[in-house]
């Protein structure tokens, strides 16, 4: 048996070597590639003794590669943009009948590298066409085992395949990726140029920035030590009106020191008016009882010369008397006439004056109540200048922080403008 199989293999090699092939390869990249698959002369008579039976079921071959897609809704689309089943399934049958035509040279590969470029340009996937080349090889594969009786023959064949595939593959991969580099640095370079000129602009537009936000932040830093002068202005005004407030308030308790004294004063002679009121009417009972002791004696002096005139020559010594009692009745009678009147001029004088201070009390009571309102006042006009005065300093503060603020947004503005130029040097 070992011998009938070394005999049949023997035959399909010394078939095979009467077929003509070209392997003609220069590149040394390829020829590694080639080298590393152990891909021979050998191997492309093999295929080439092959070509007429994969001729002759292409047709189904091609059927059942694109069948496939059409299964895939990407892939179908592709097919639709870009041509037709039928179309591409005669360019298949050309371009897997290359695969068996024993000819392996720069053209063969111009027109693989060709194929990576149009499944770029078309968007056919690697993973899509190794895949469906996938497909293809178990097509051949299953036509091998189905054409060959013989395993040992199937499986040189099979390897022929493999190898011729997997170069394909291989040549065309690299194509595509070489063709996808190539796009890339394209639009790397148009990405970079596009960014160079957003660079640009940006530098442009923040030189523009630059120079505007210096010209208002000038303006700002302006307005800024305007107000920051104004609050300390306002914080020296706060400060003297609260010291005038002050002292106004140490006048205010000063001057309530003495009205209340004087109140005390005033109480105190409205106390004594009434007592000499009362005095007075004192007086006046008194001054009723001697008048009318002085009306009894002028009376009883009347009698007593009448008395006397009766008594004649004895009485006229008593008559004398009784006449100077009489007058001396009519002087006192006279006197406190006098004093009366003088006692109810002091009353009524008295009682103005208690009249008076009741009132002069009742306005410095109300003065007392106007000056404690007063110094009320006072207190809150130095509570309000306390505050004017802290919020000028936190106006001040404020202003200061604001001021660095602008200084580091300027100075970020100058870093920006200097990194976009340097980057765009780098560019």
């Amino acid at each position: 048996m070992h011998v009938l199989r070394r005999k049949k293999q023997h035959s399909l090699l010394v078939r095979a070597k009467s077929e003509k092939v070209n392997l003609n390869i220069q590149n040394p990249d390829v020829l590694e590639k080639i080298e590393m698959l152990g891909l021979n002369e050998e191997d492309l008579q093999i295929l080439k003794m092959m070509r007429p039976f994969v001729e002759k079921e292409m047709a189904r071959i091609a059927h059942e590669f694109y069948a496939g897609f059409n299964k895939i809704d990407s892939l179908k689309k592709i097919i639709e943009q870009n041509s037709t089943v039928e179309k591409l399934s005669q360019t298949l049958a050309s371009h897997v009948l290359e695969l068996f035509s024993g000819v392996l040279d720069e053209a063969f590969l111009a027109r693989r590298n060709r194929v990576g470029m149009i499944h770029y340009r078309i968007g056919l996937k690697p993973p899509v066409y190794m895949g469906a080349f996938q497909n293809l090889t178990s097509s051949l594969v299953t036509l091998v085992l189905t054409r060959m009786a013989d395993r040992a023959d199937a499986e040189r064949m099979i390897q022929a395949i493999n190898k011729m595939i997997s170069f394909e593959q291989q040549v065309v991969l690299e194509a595509y990726d070489a063709e996808y580099e190539k796009a890339l640095k394209k639009e790397y370079a148009v990405g970079r140029e596009d960014l160079r000129a957003a660079i640009r602009n940006v530098s442009h537009q923040l030189v523009h920035l630059s120079e505007e936000n210096k010209r208002l932040m000038s303006s700002q830093m302006h307005q800024f030590e305007r107000v920051r002068e104004t609050a300390v202005k306002r914080n020296e005004l706060s400060q003297h009106a609260k010291a005038h407030a002050a002292a106004g308030q140490g006048q205010l308790d000063r001057l309530l020191v003495q009205v209340e004294a004087a109140f005390h004063s005033v109480h105190e002679m409205a106390g004594m008016v009434s007592q000499l009121e009362q005095s007075s009417n004192k007086i006046g009972r008194v001054i009723q009882l001697v008048k009318e002791i002085s009306e009894q004696t002028h009376i009883l002096a009347i009698n007593s010369a009448i008395e006397a005139a009766r008594a004649g020559e004895f009485g006229k010594g008593f008559a004398v008397v009784a006449k100077e009692i009489q007058k001396l009745a009519d002087q006192t009678s006279n006197a406190m006439t006098q004093i009366a009147e003088l006692i109810g001029n002091s009353t009524t004088v008295s009682h103005e004056v208690a009249v008076s201070l009741d009132q002069t009390t009742a306005i410095i009571q109300k003065g007392m109540q106007e000056s404690a309102h007063t110094g009320e006042k006072f207190e809150g006009i130095i509570k309000t200048a306390d505050q004017n005065s802290r919020l000028s300093q936190q106006t001040d503060q404020t202003i200061r922080e604001l001021a660095a603020i602008i200084d580091q947004l300027s100075g970020g503005v100058e870093t920006l403008v200097a990194s976009a130029e340097q980057l765009k040097c780098q560019l």
